[in-house]
């Protein structure tokens, strides 16, 4: 009856050391590349790497699709920052279409490309500004058009961020400047769009200013807009 006894307790202990080694080896870590979000994962899980559908949360958390450990297809990451974006990744990066909120109210609708906007976007400032257009690297870039919070607005060229090339600026009050930009500054007038707009004296004003002083159309046509703002 002892023997029996010791019997059934060694294999009771053998199948529990079993069940131990079976669950052990079921049980397998699944690792998620991404630093900023590796903490706890919950999800699908393939070669020990999170790969599908998942949850990761560390000092940021991601829910969404996985590739390789990576964020990968459709889904919605936070920062600790407050930021928010929700869209498509490939490997780790943001990468196709996506919306990124900022806690400033802030948010940008567009193309990505590694982590970038890149491609045509739009973007909402938290004054109400408005631009939809081409974009590079972060910067406007490309044709687009910006409308500010004061009503007025650029239709045009841009380049890193500036208006460059060819555009049409309208203030709110009614004057339009049409012409050439470099970096931001308006250096040469469509002359005939000028005539049209700006009253005969005024133009006249901005010709003998031009001949008389030498400035930059930009600088002339500053103080020529600031003296019609004064006369009204």
């Amino acid at each position: 009856m002892i023997r029996f006894y010791f019997v059934y307790i060694g294999m009771v202990i053998l199948i529990l050391f079993c069940a131990t080694e079976l669950v052990a080896e079921k049980v397998v870590p699944c690792k998620v590349l991404d630093q900023d979000i590796a903490g706890s994962y919950e999800g699908e899980c393939l070669n020990g790497l999170a790969h599908g559908k998942g949850k990761a949360k560390g000092k940021d958390s991601y829910e969404g699709s996985f590739f390789k450990g990576w964020e990968h297809g459709e889904g919605l990451y936070r920062w600790a920052s407050g930021d928010v974006y929700s869209g498509e990744w490939k490997e780790g990066k943001r990468t196709g279409w996506g919306i990124l909120n900022l806690p400033t109210g802030a948010l940008y609708e567009g193309e990505w490309k590694e982590d970038q906007c890149h491609g045509n976007g739009s973007y909402k400032w938290p004054n109400g500004a408005y631009y939809e257009g081409g974009w590079k690297n972060n910067k406007r870039n490309g044709q687009g058009v910006f409308y500010g919070s004061d009503k007025s607005y650029y239709k045009g060229e841009w380049k890193d961020g500036k208006q460059h090339g060819k555009g049409f600026y309208q203030l709110s009050n009614g004057i339009h400047l049409e012409g050439v930009w470099q970096e931001g500054v308006f250096v040469k007038e469509a002359r005939k769009t000028l005539e049209v707009s700006l009253d005969r004296k005024l133009y006249d004003f901005i010709e003998e200013e031009r001949n008389k002083t030498g400035e930059s159309i930009s600088d002339v046509v500053s103080r020529a807009l600031m003296r019609l703002m004064d006369r009204k």
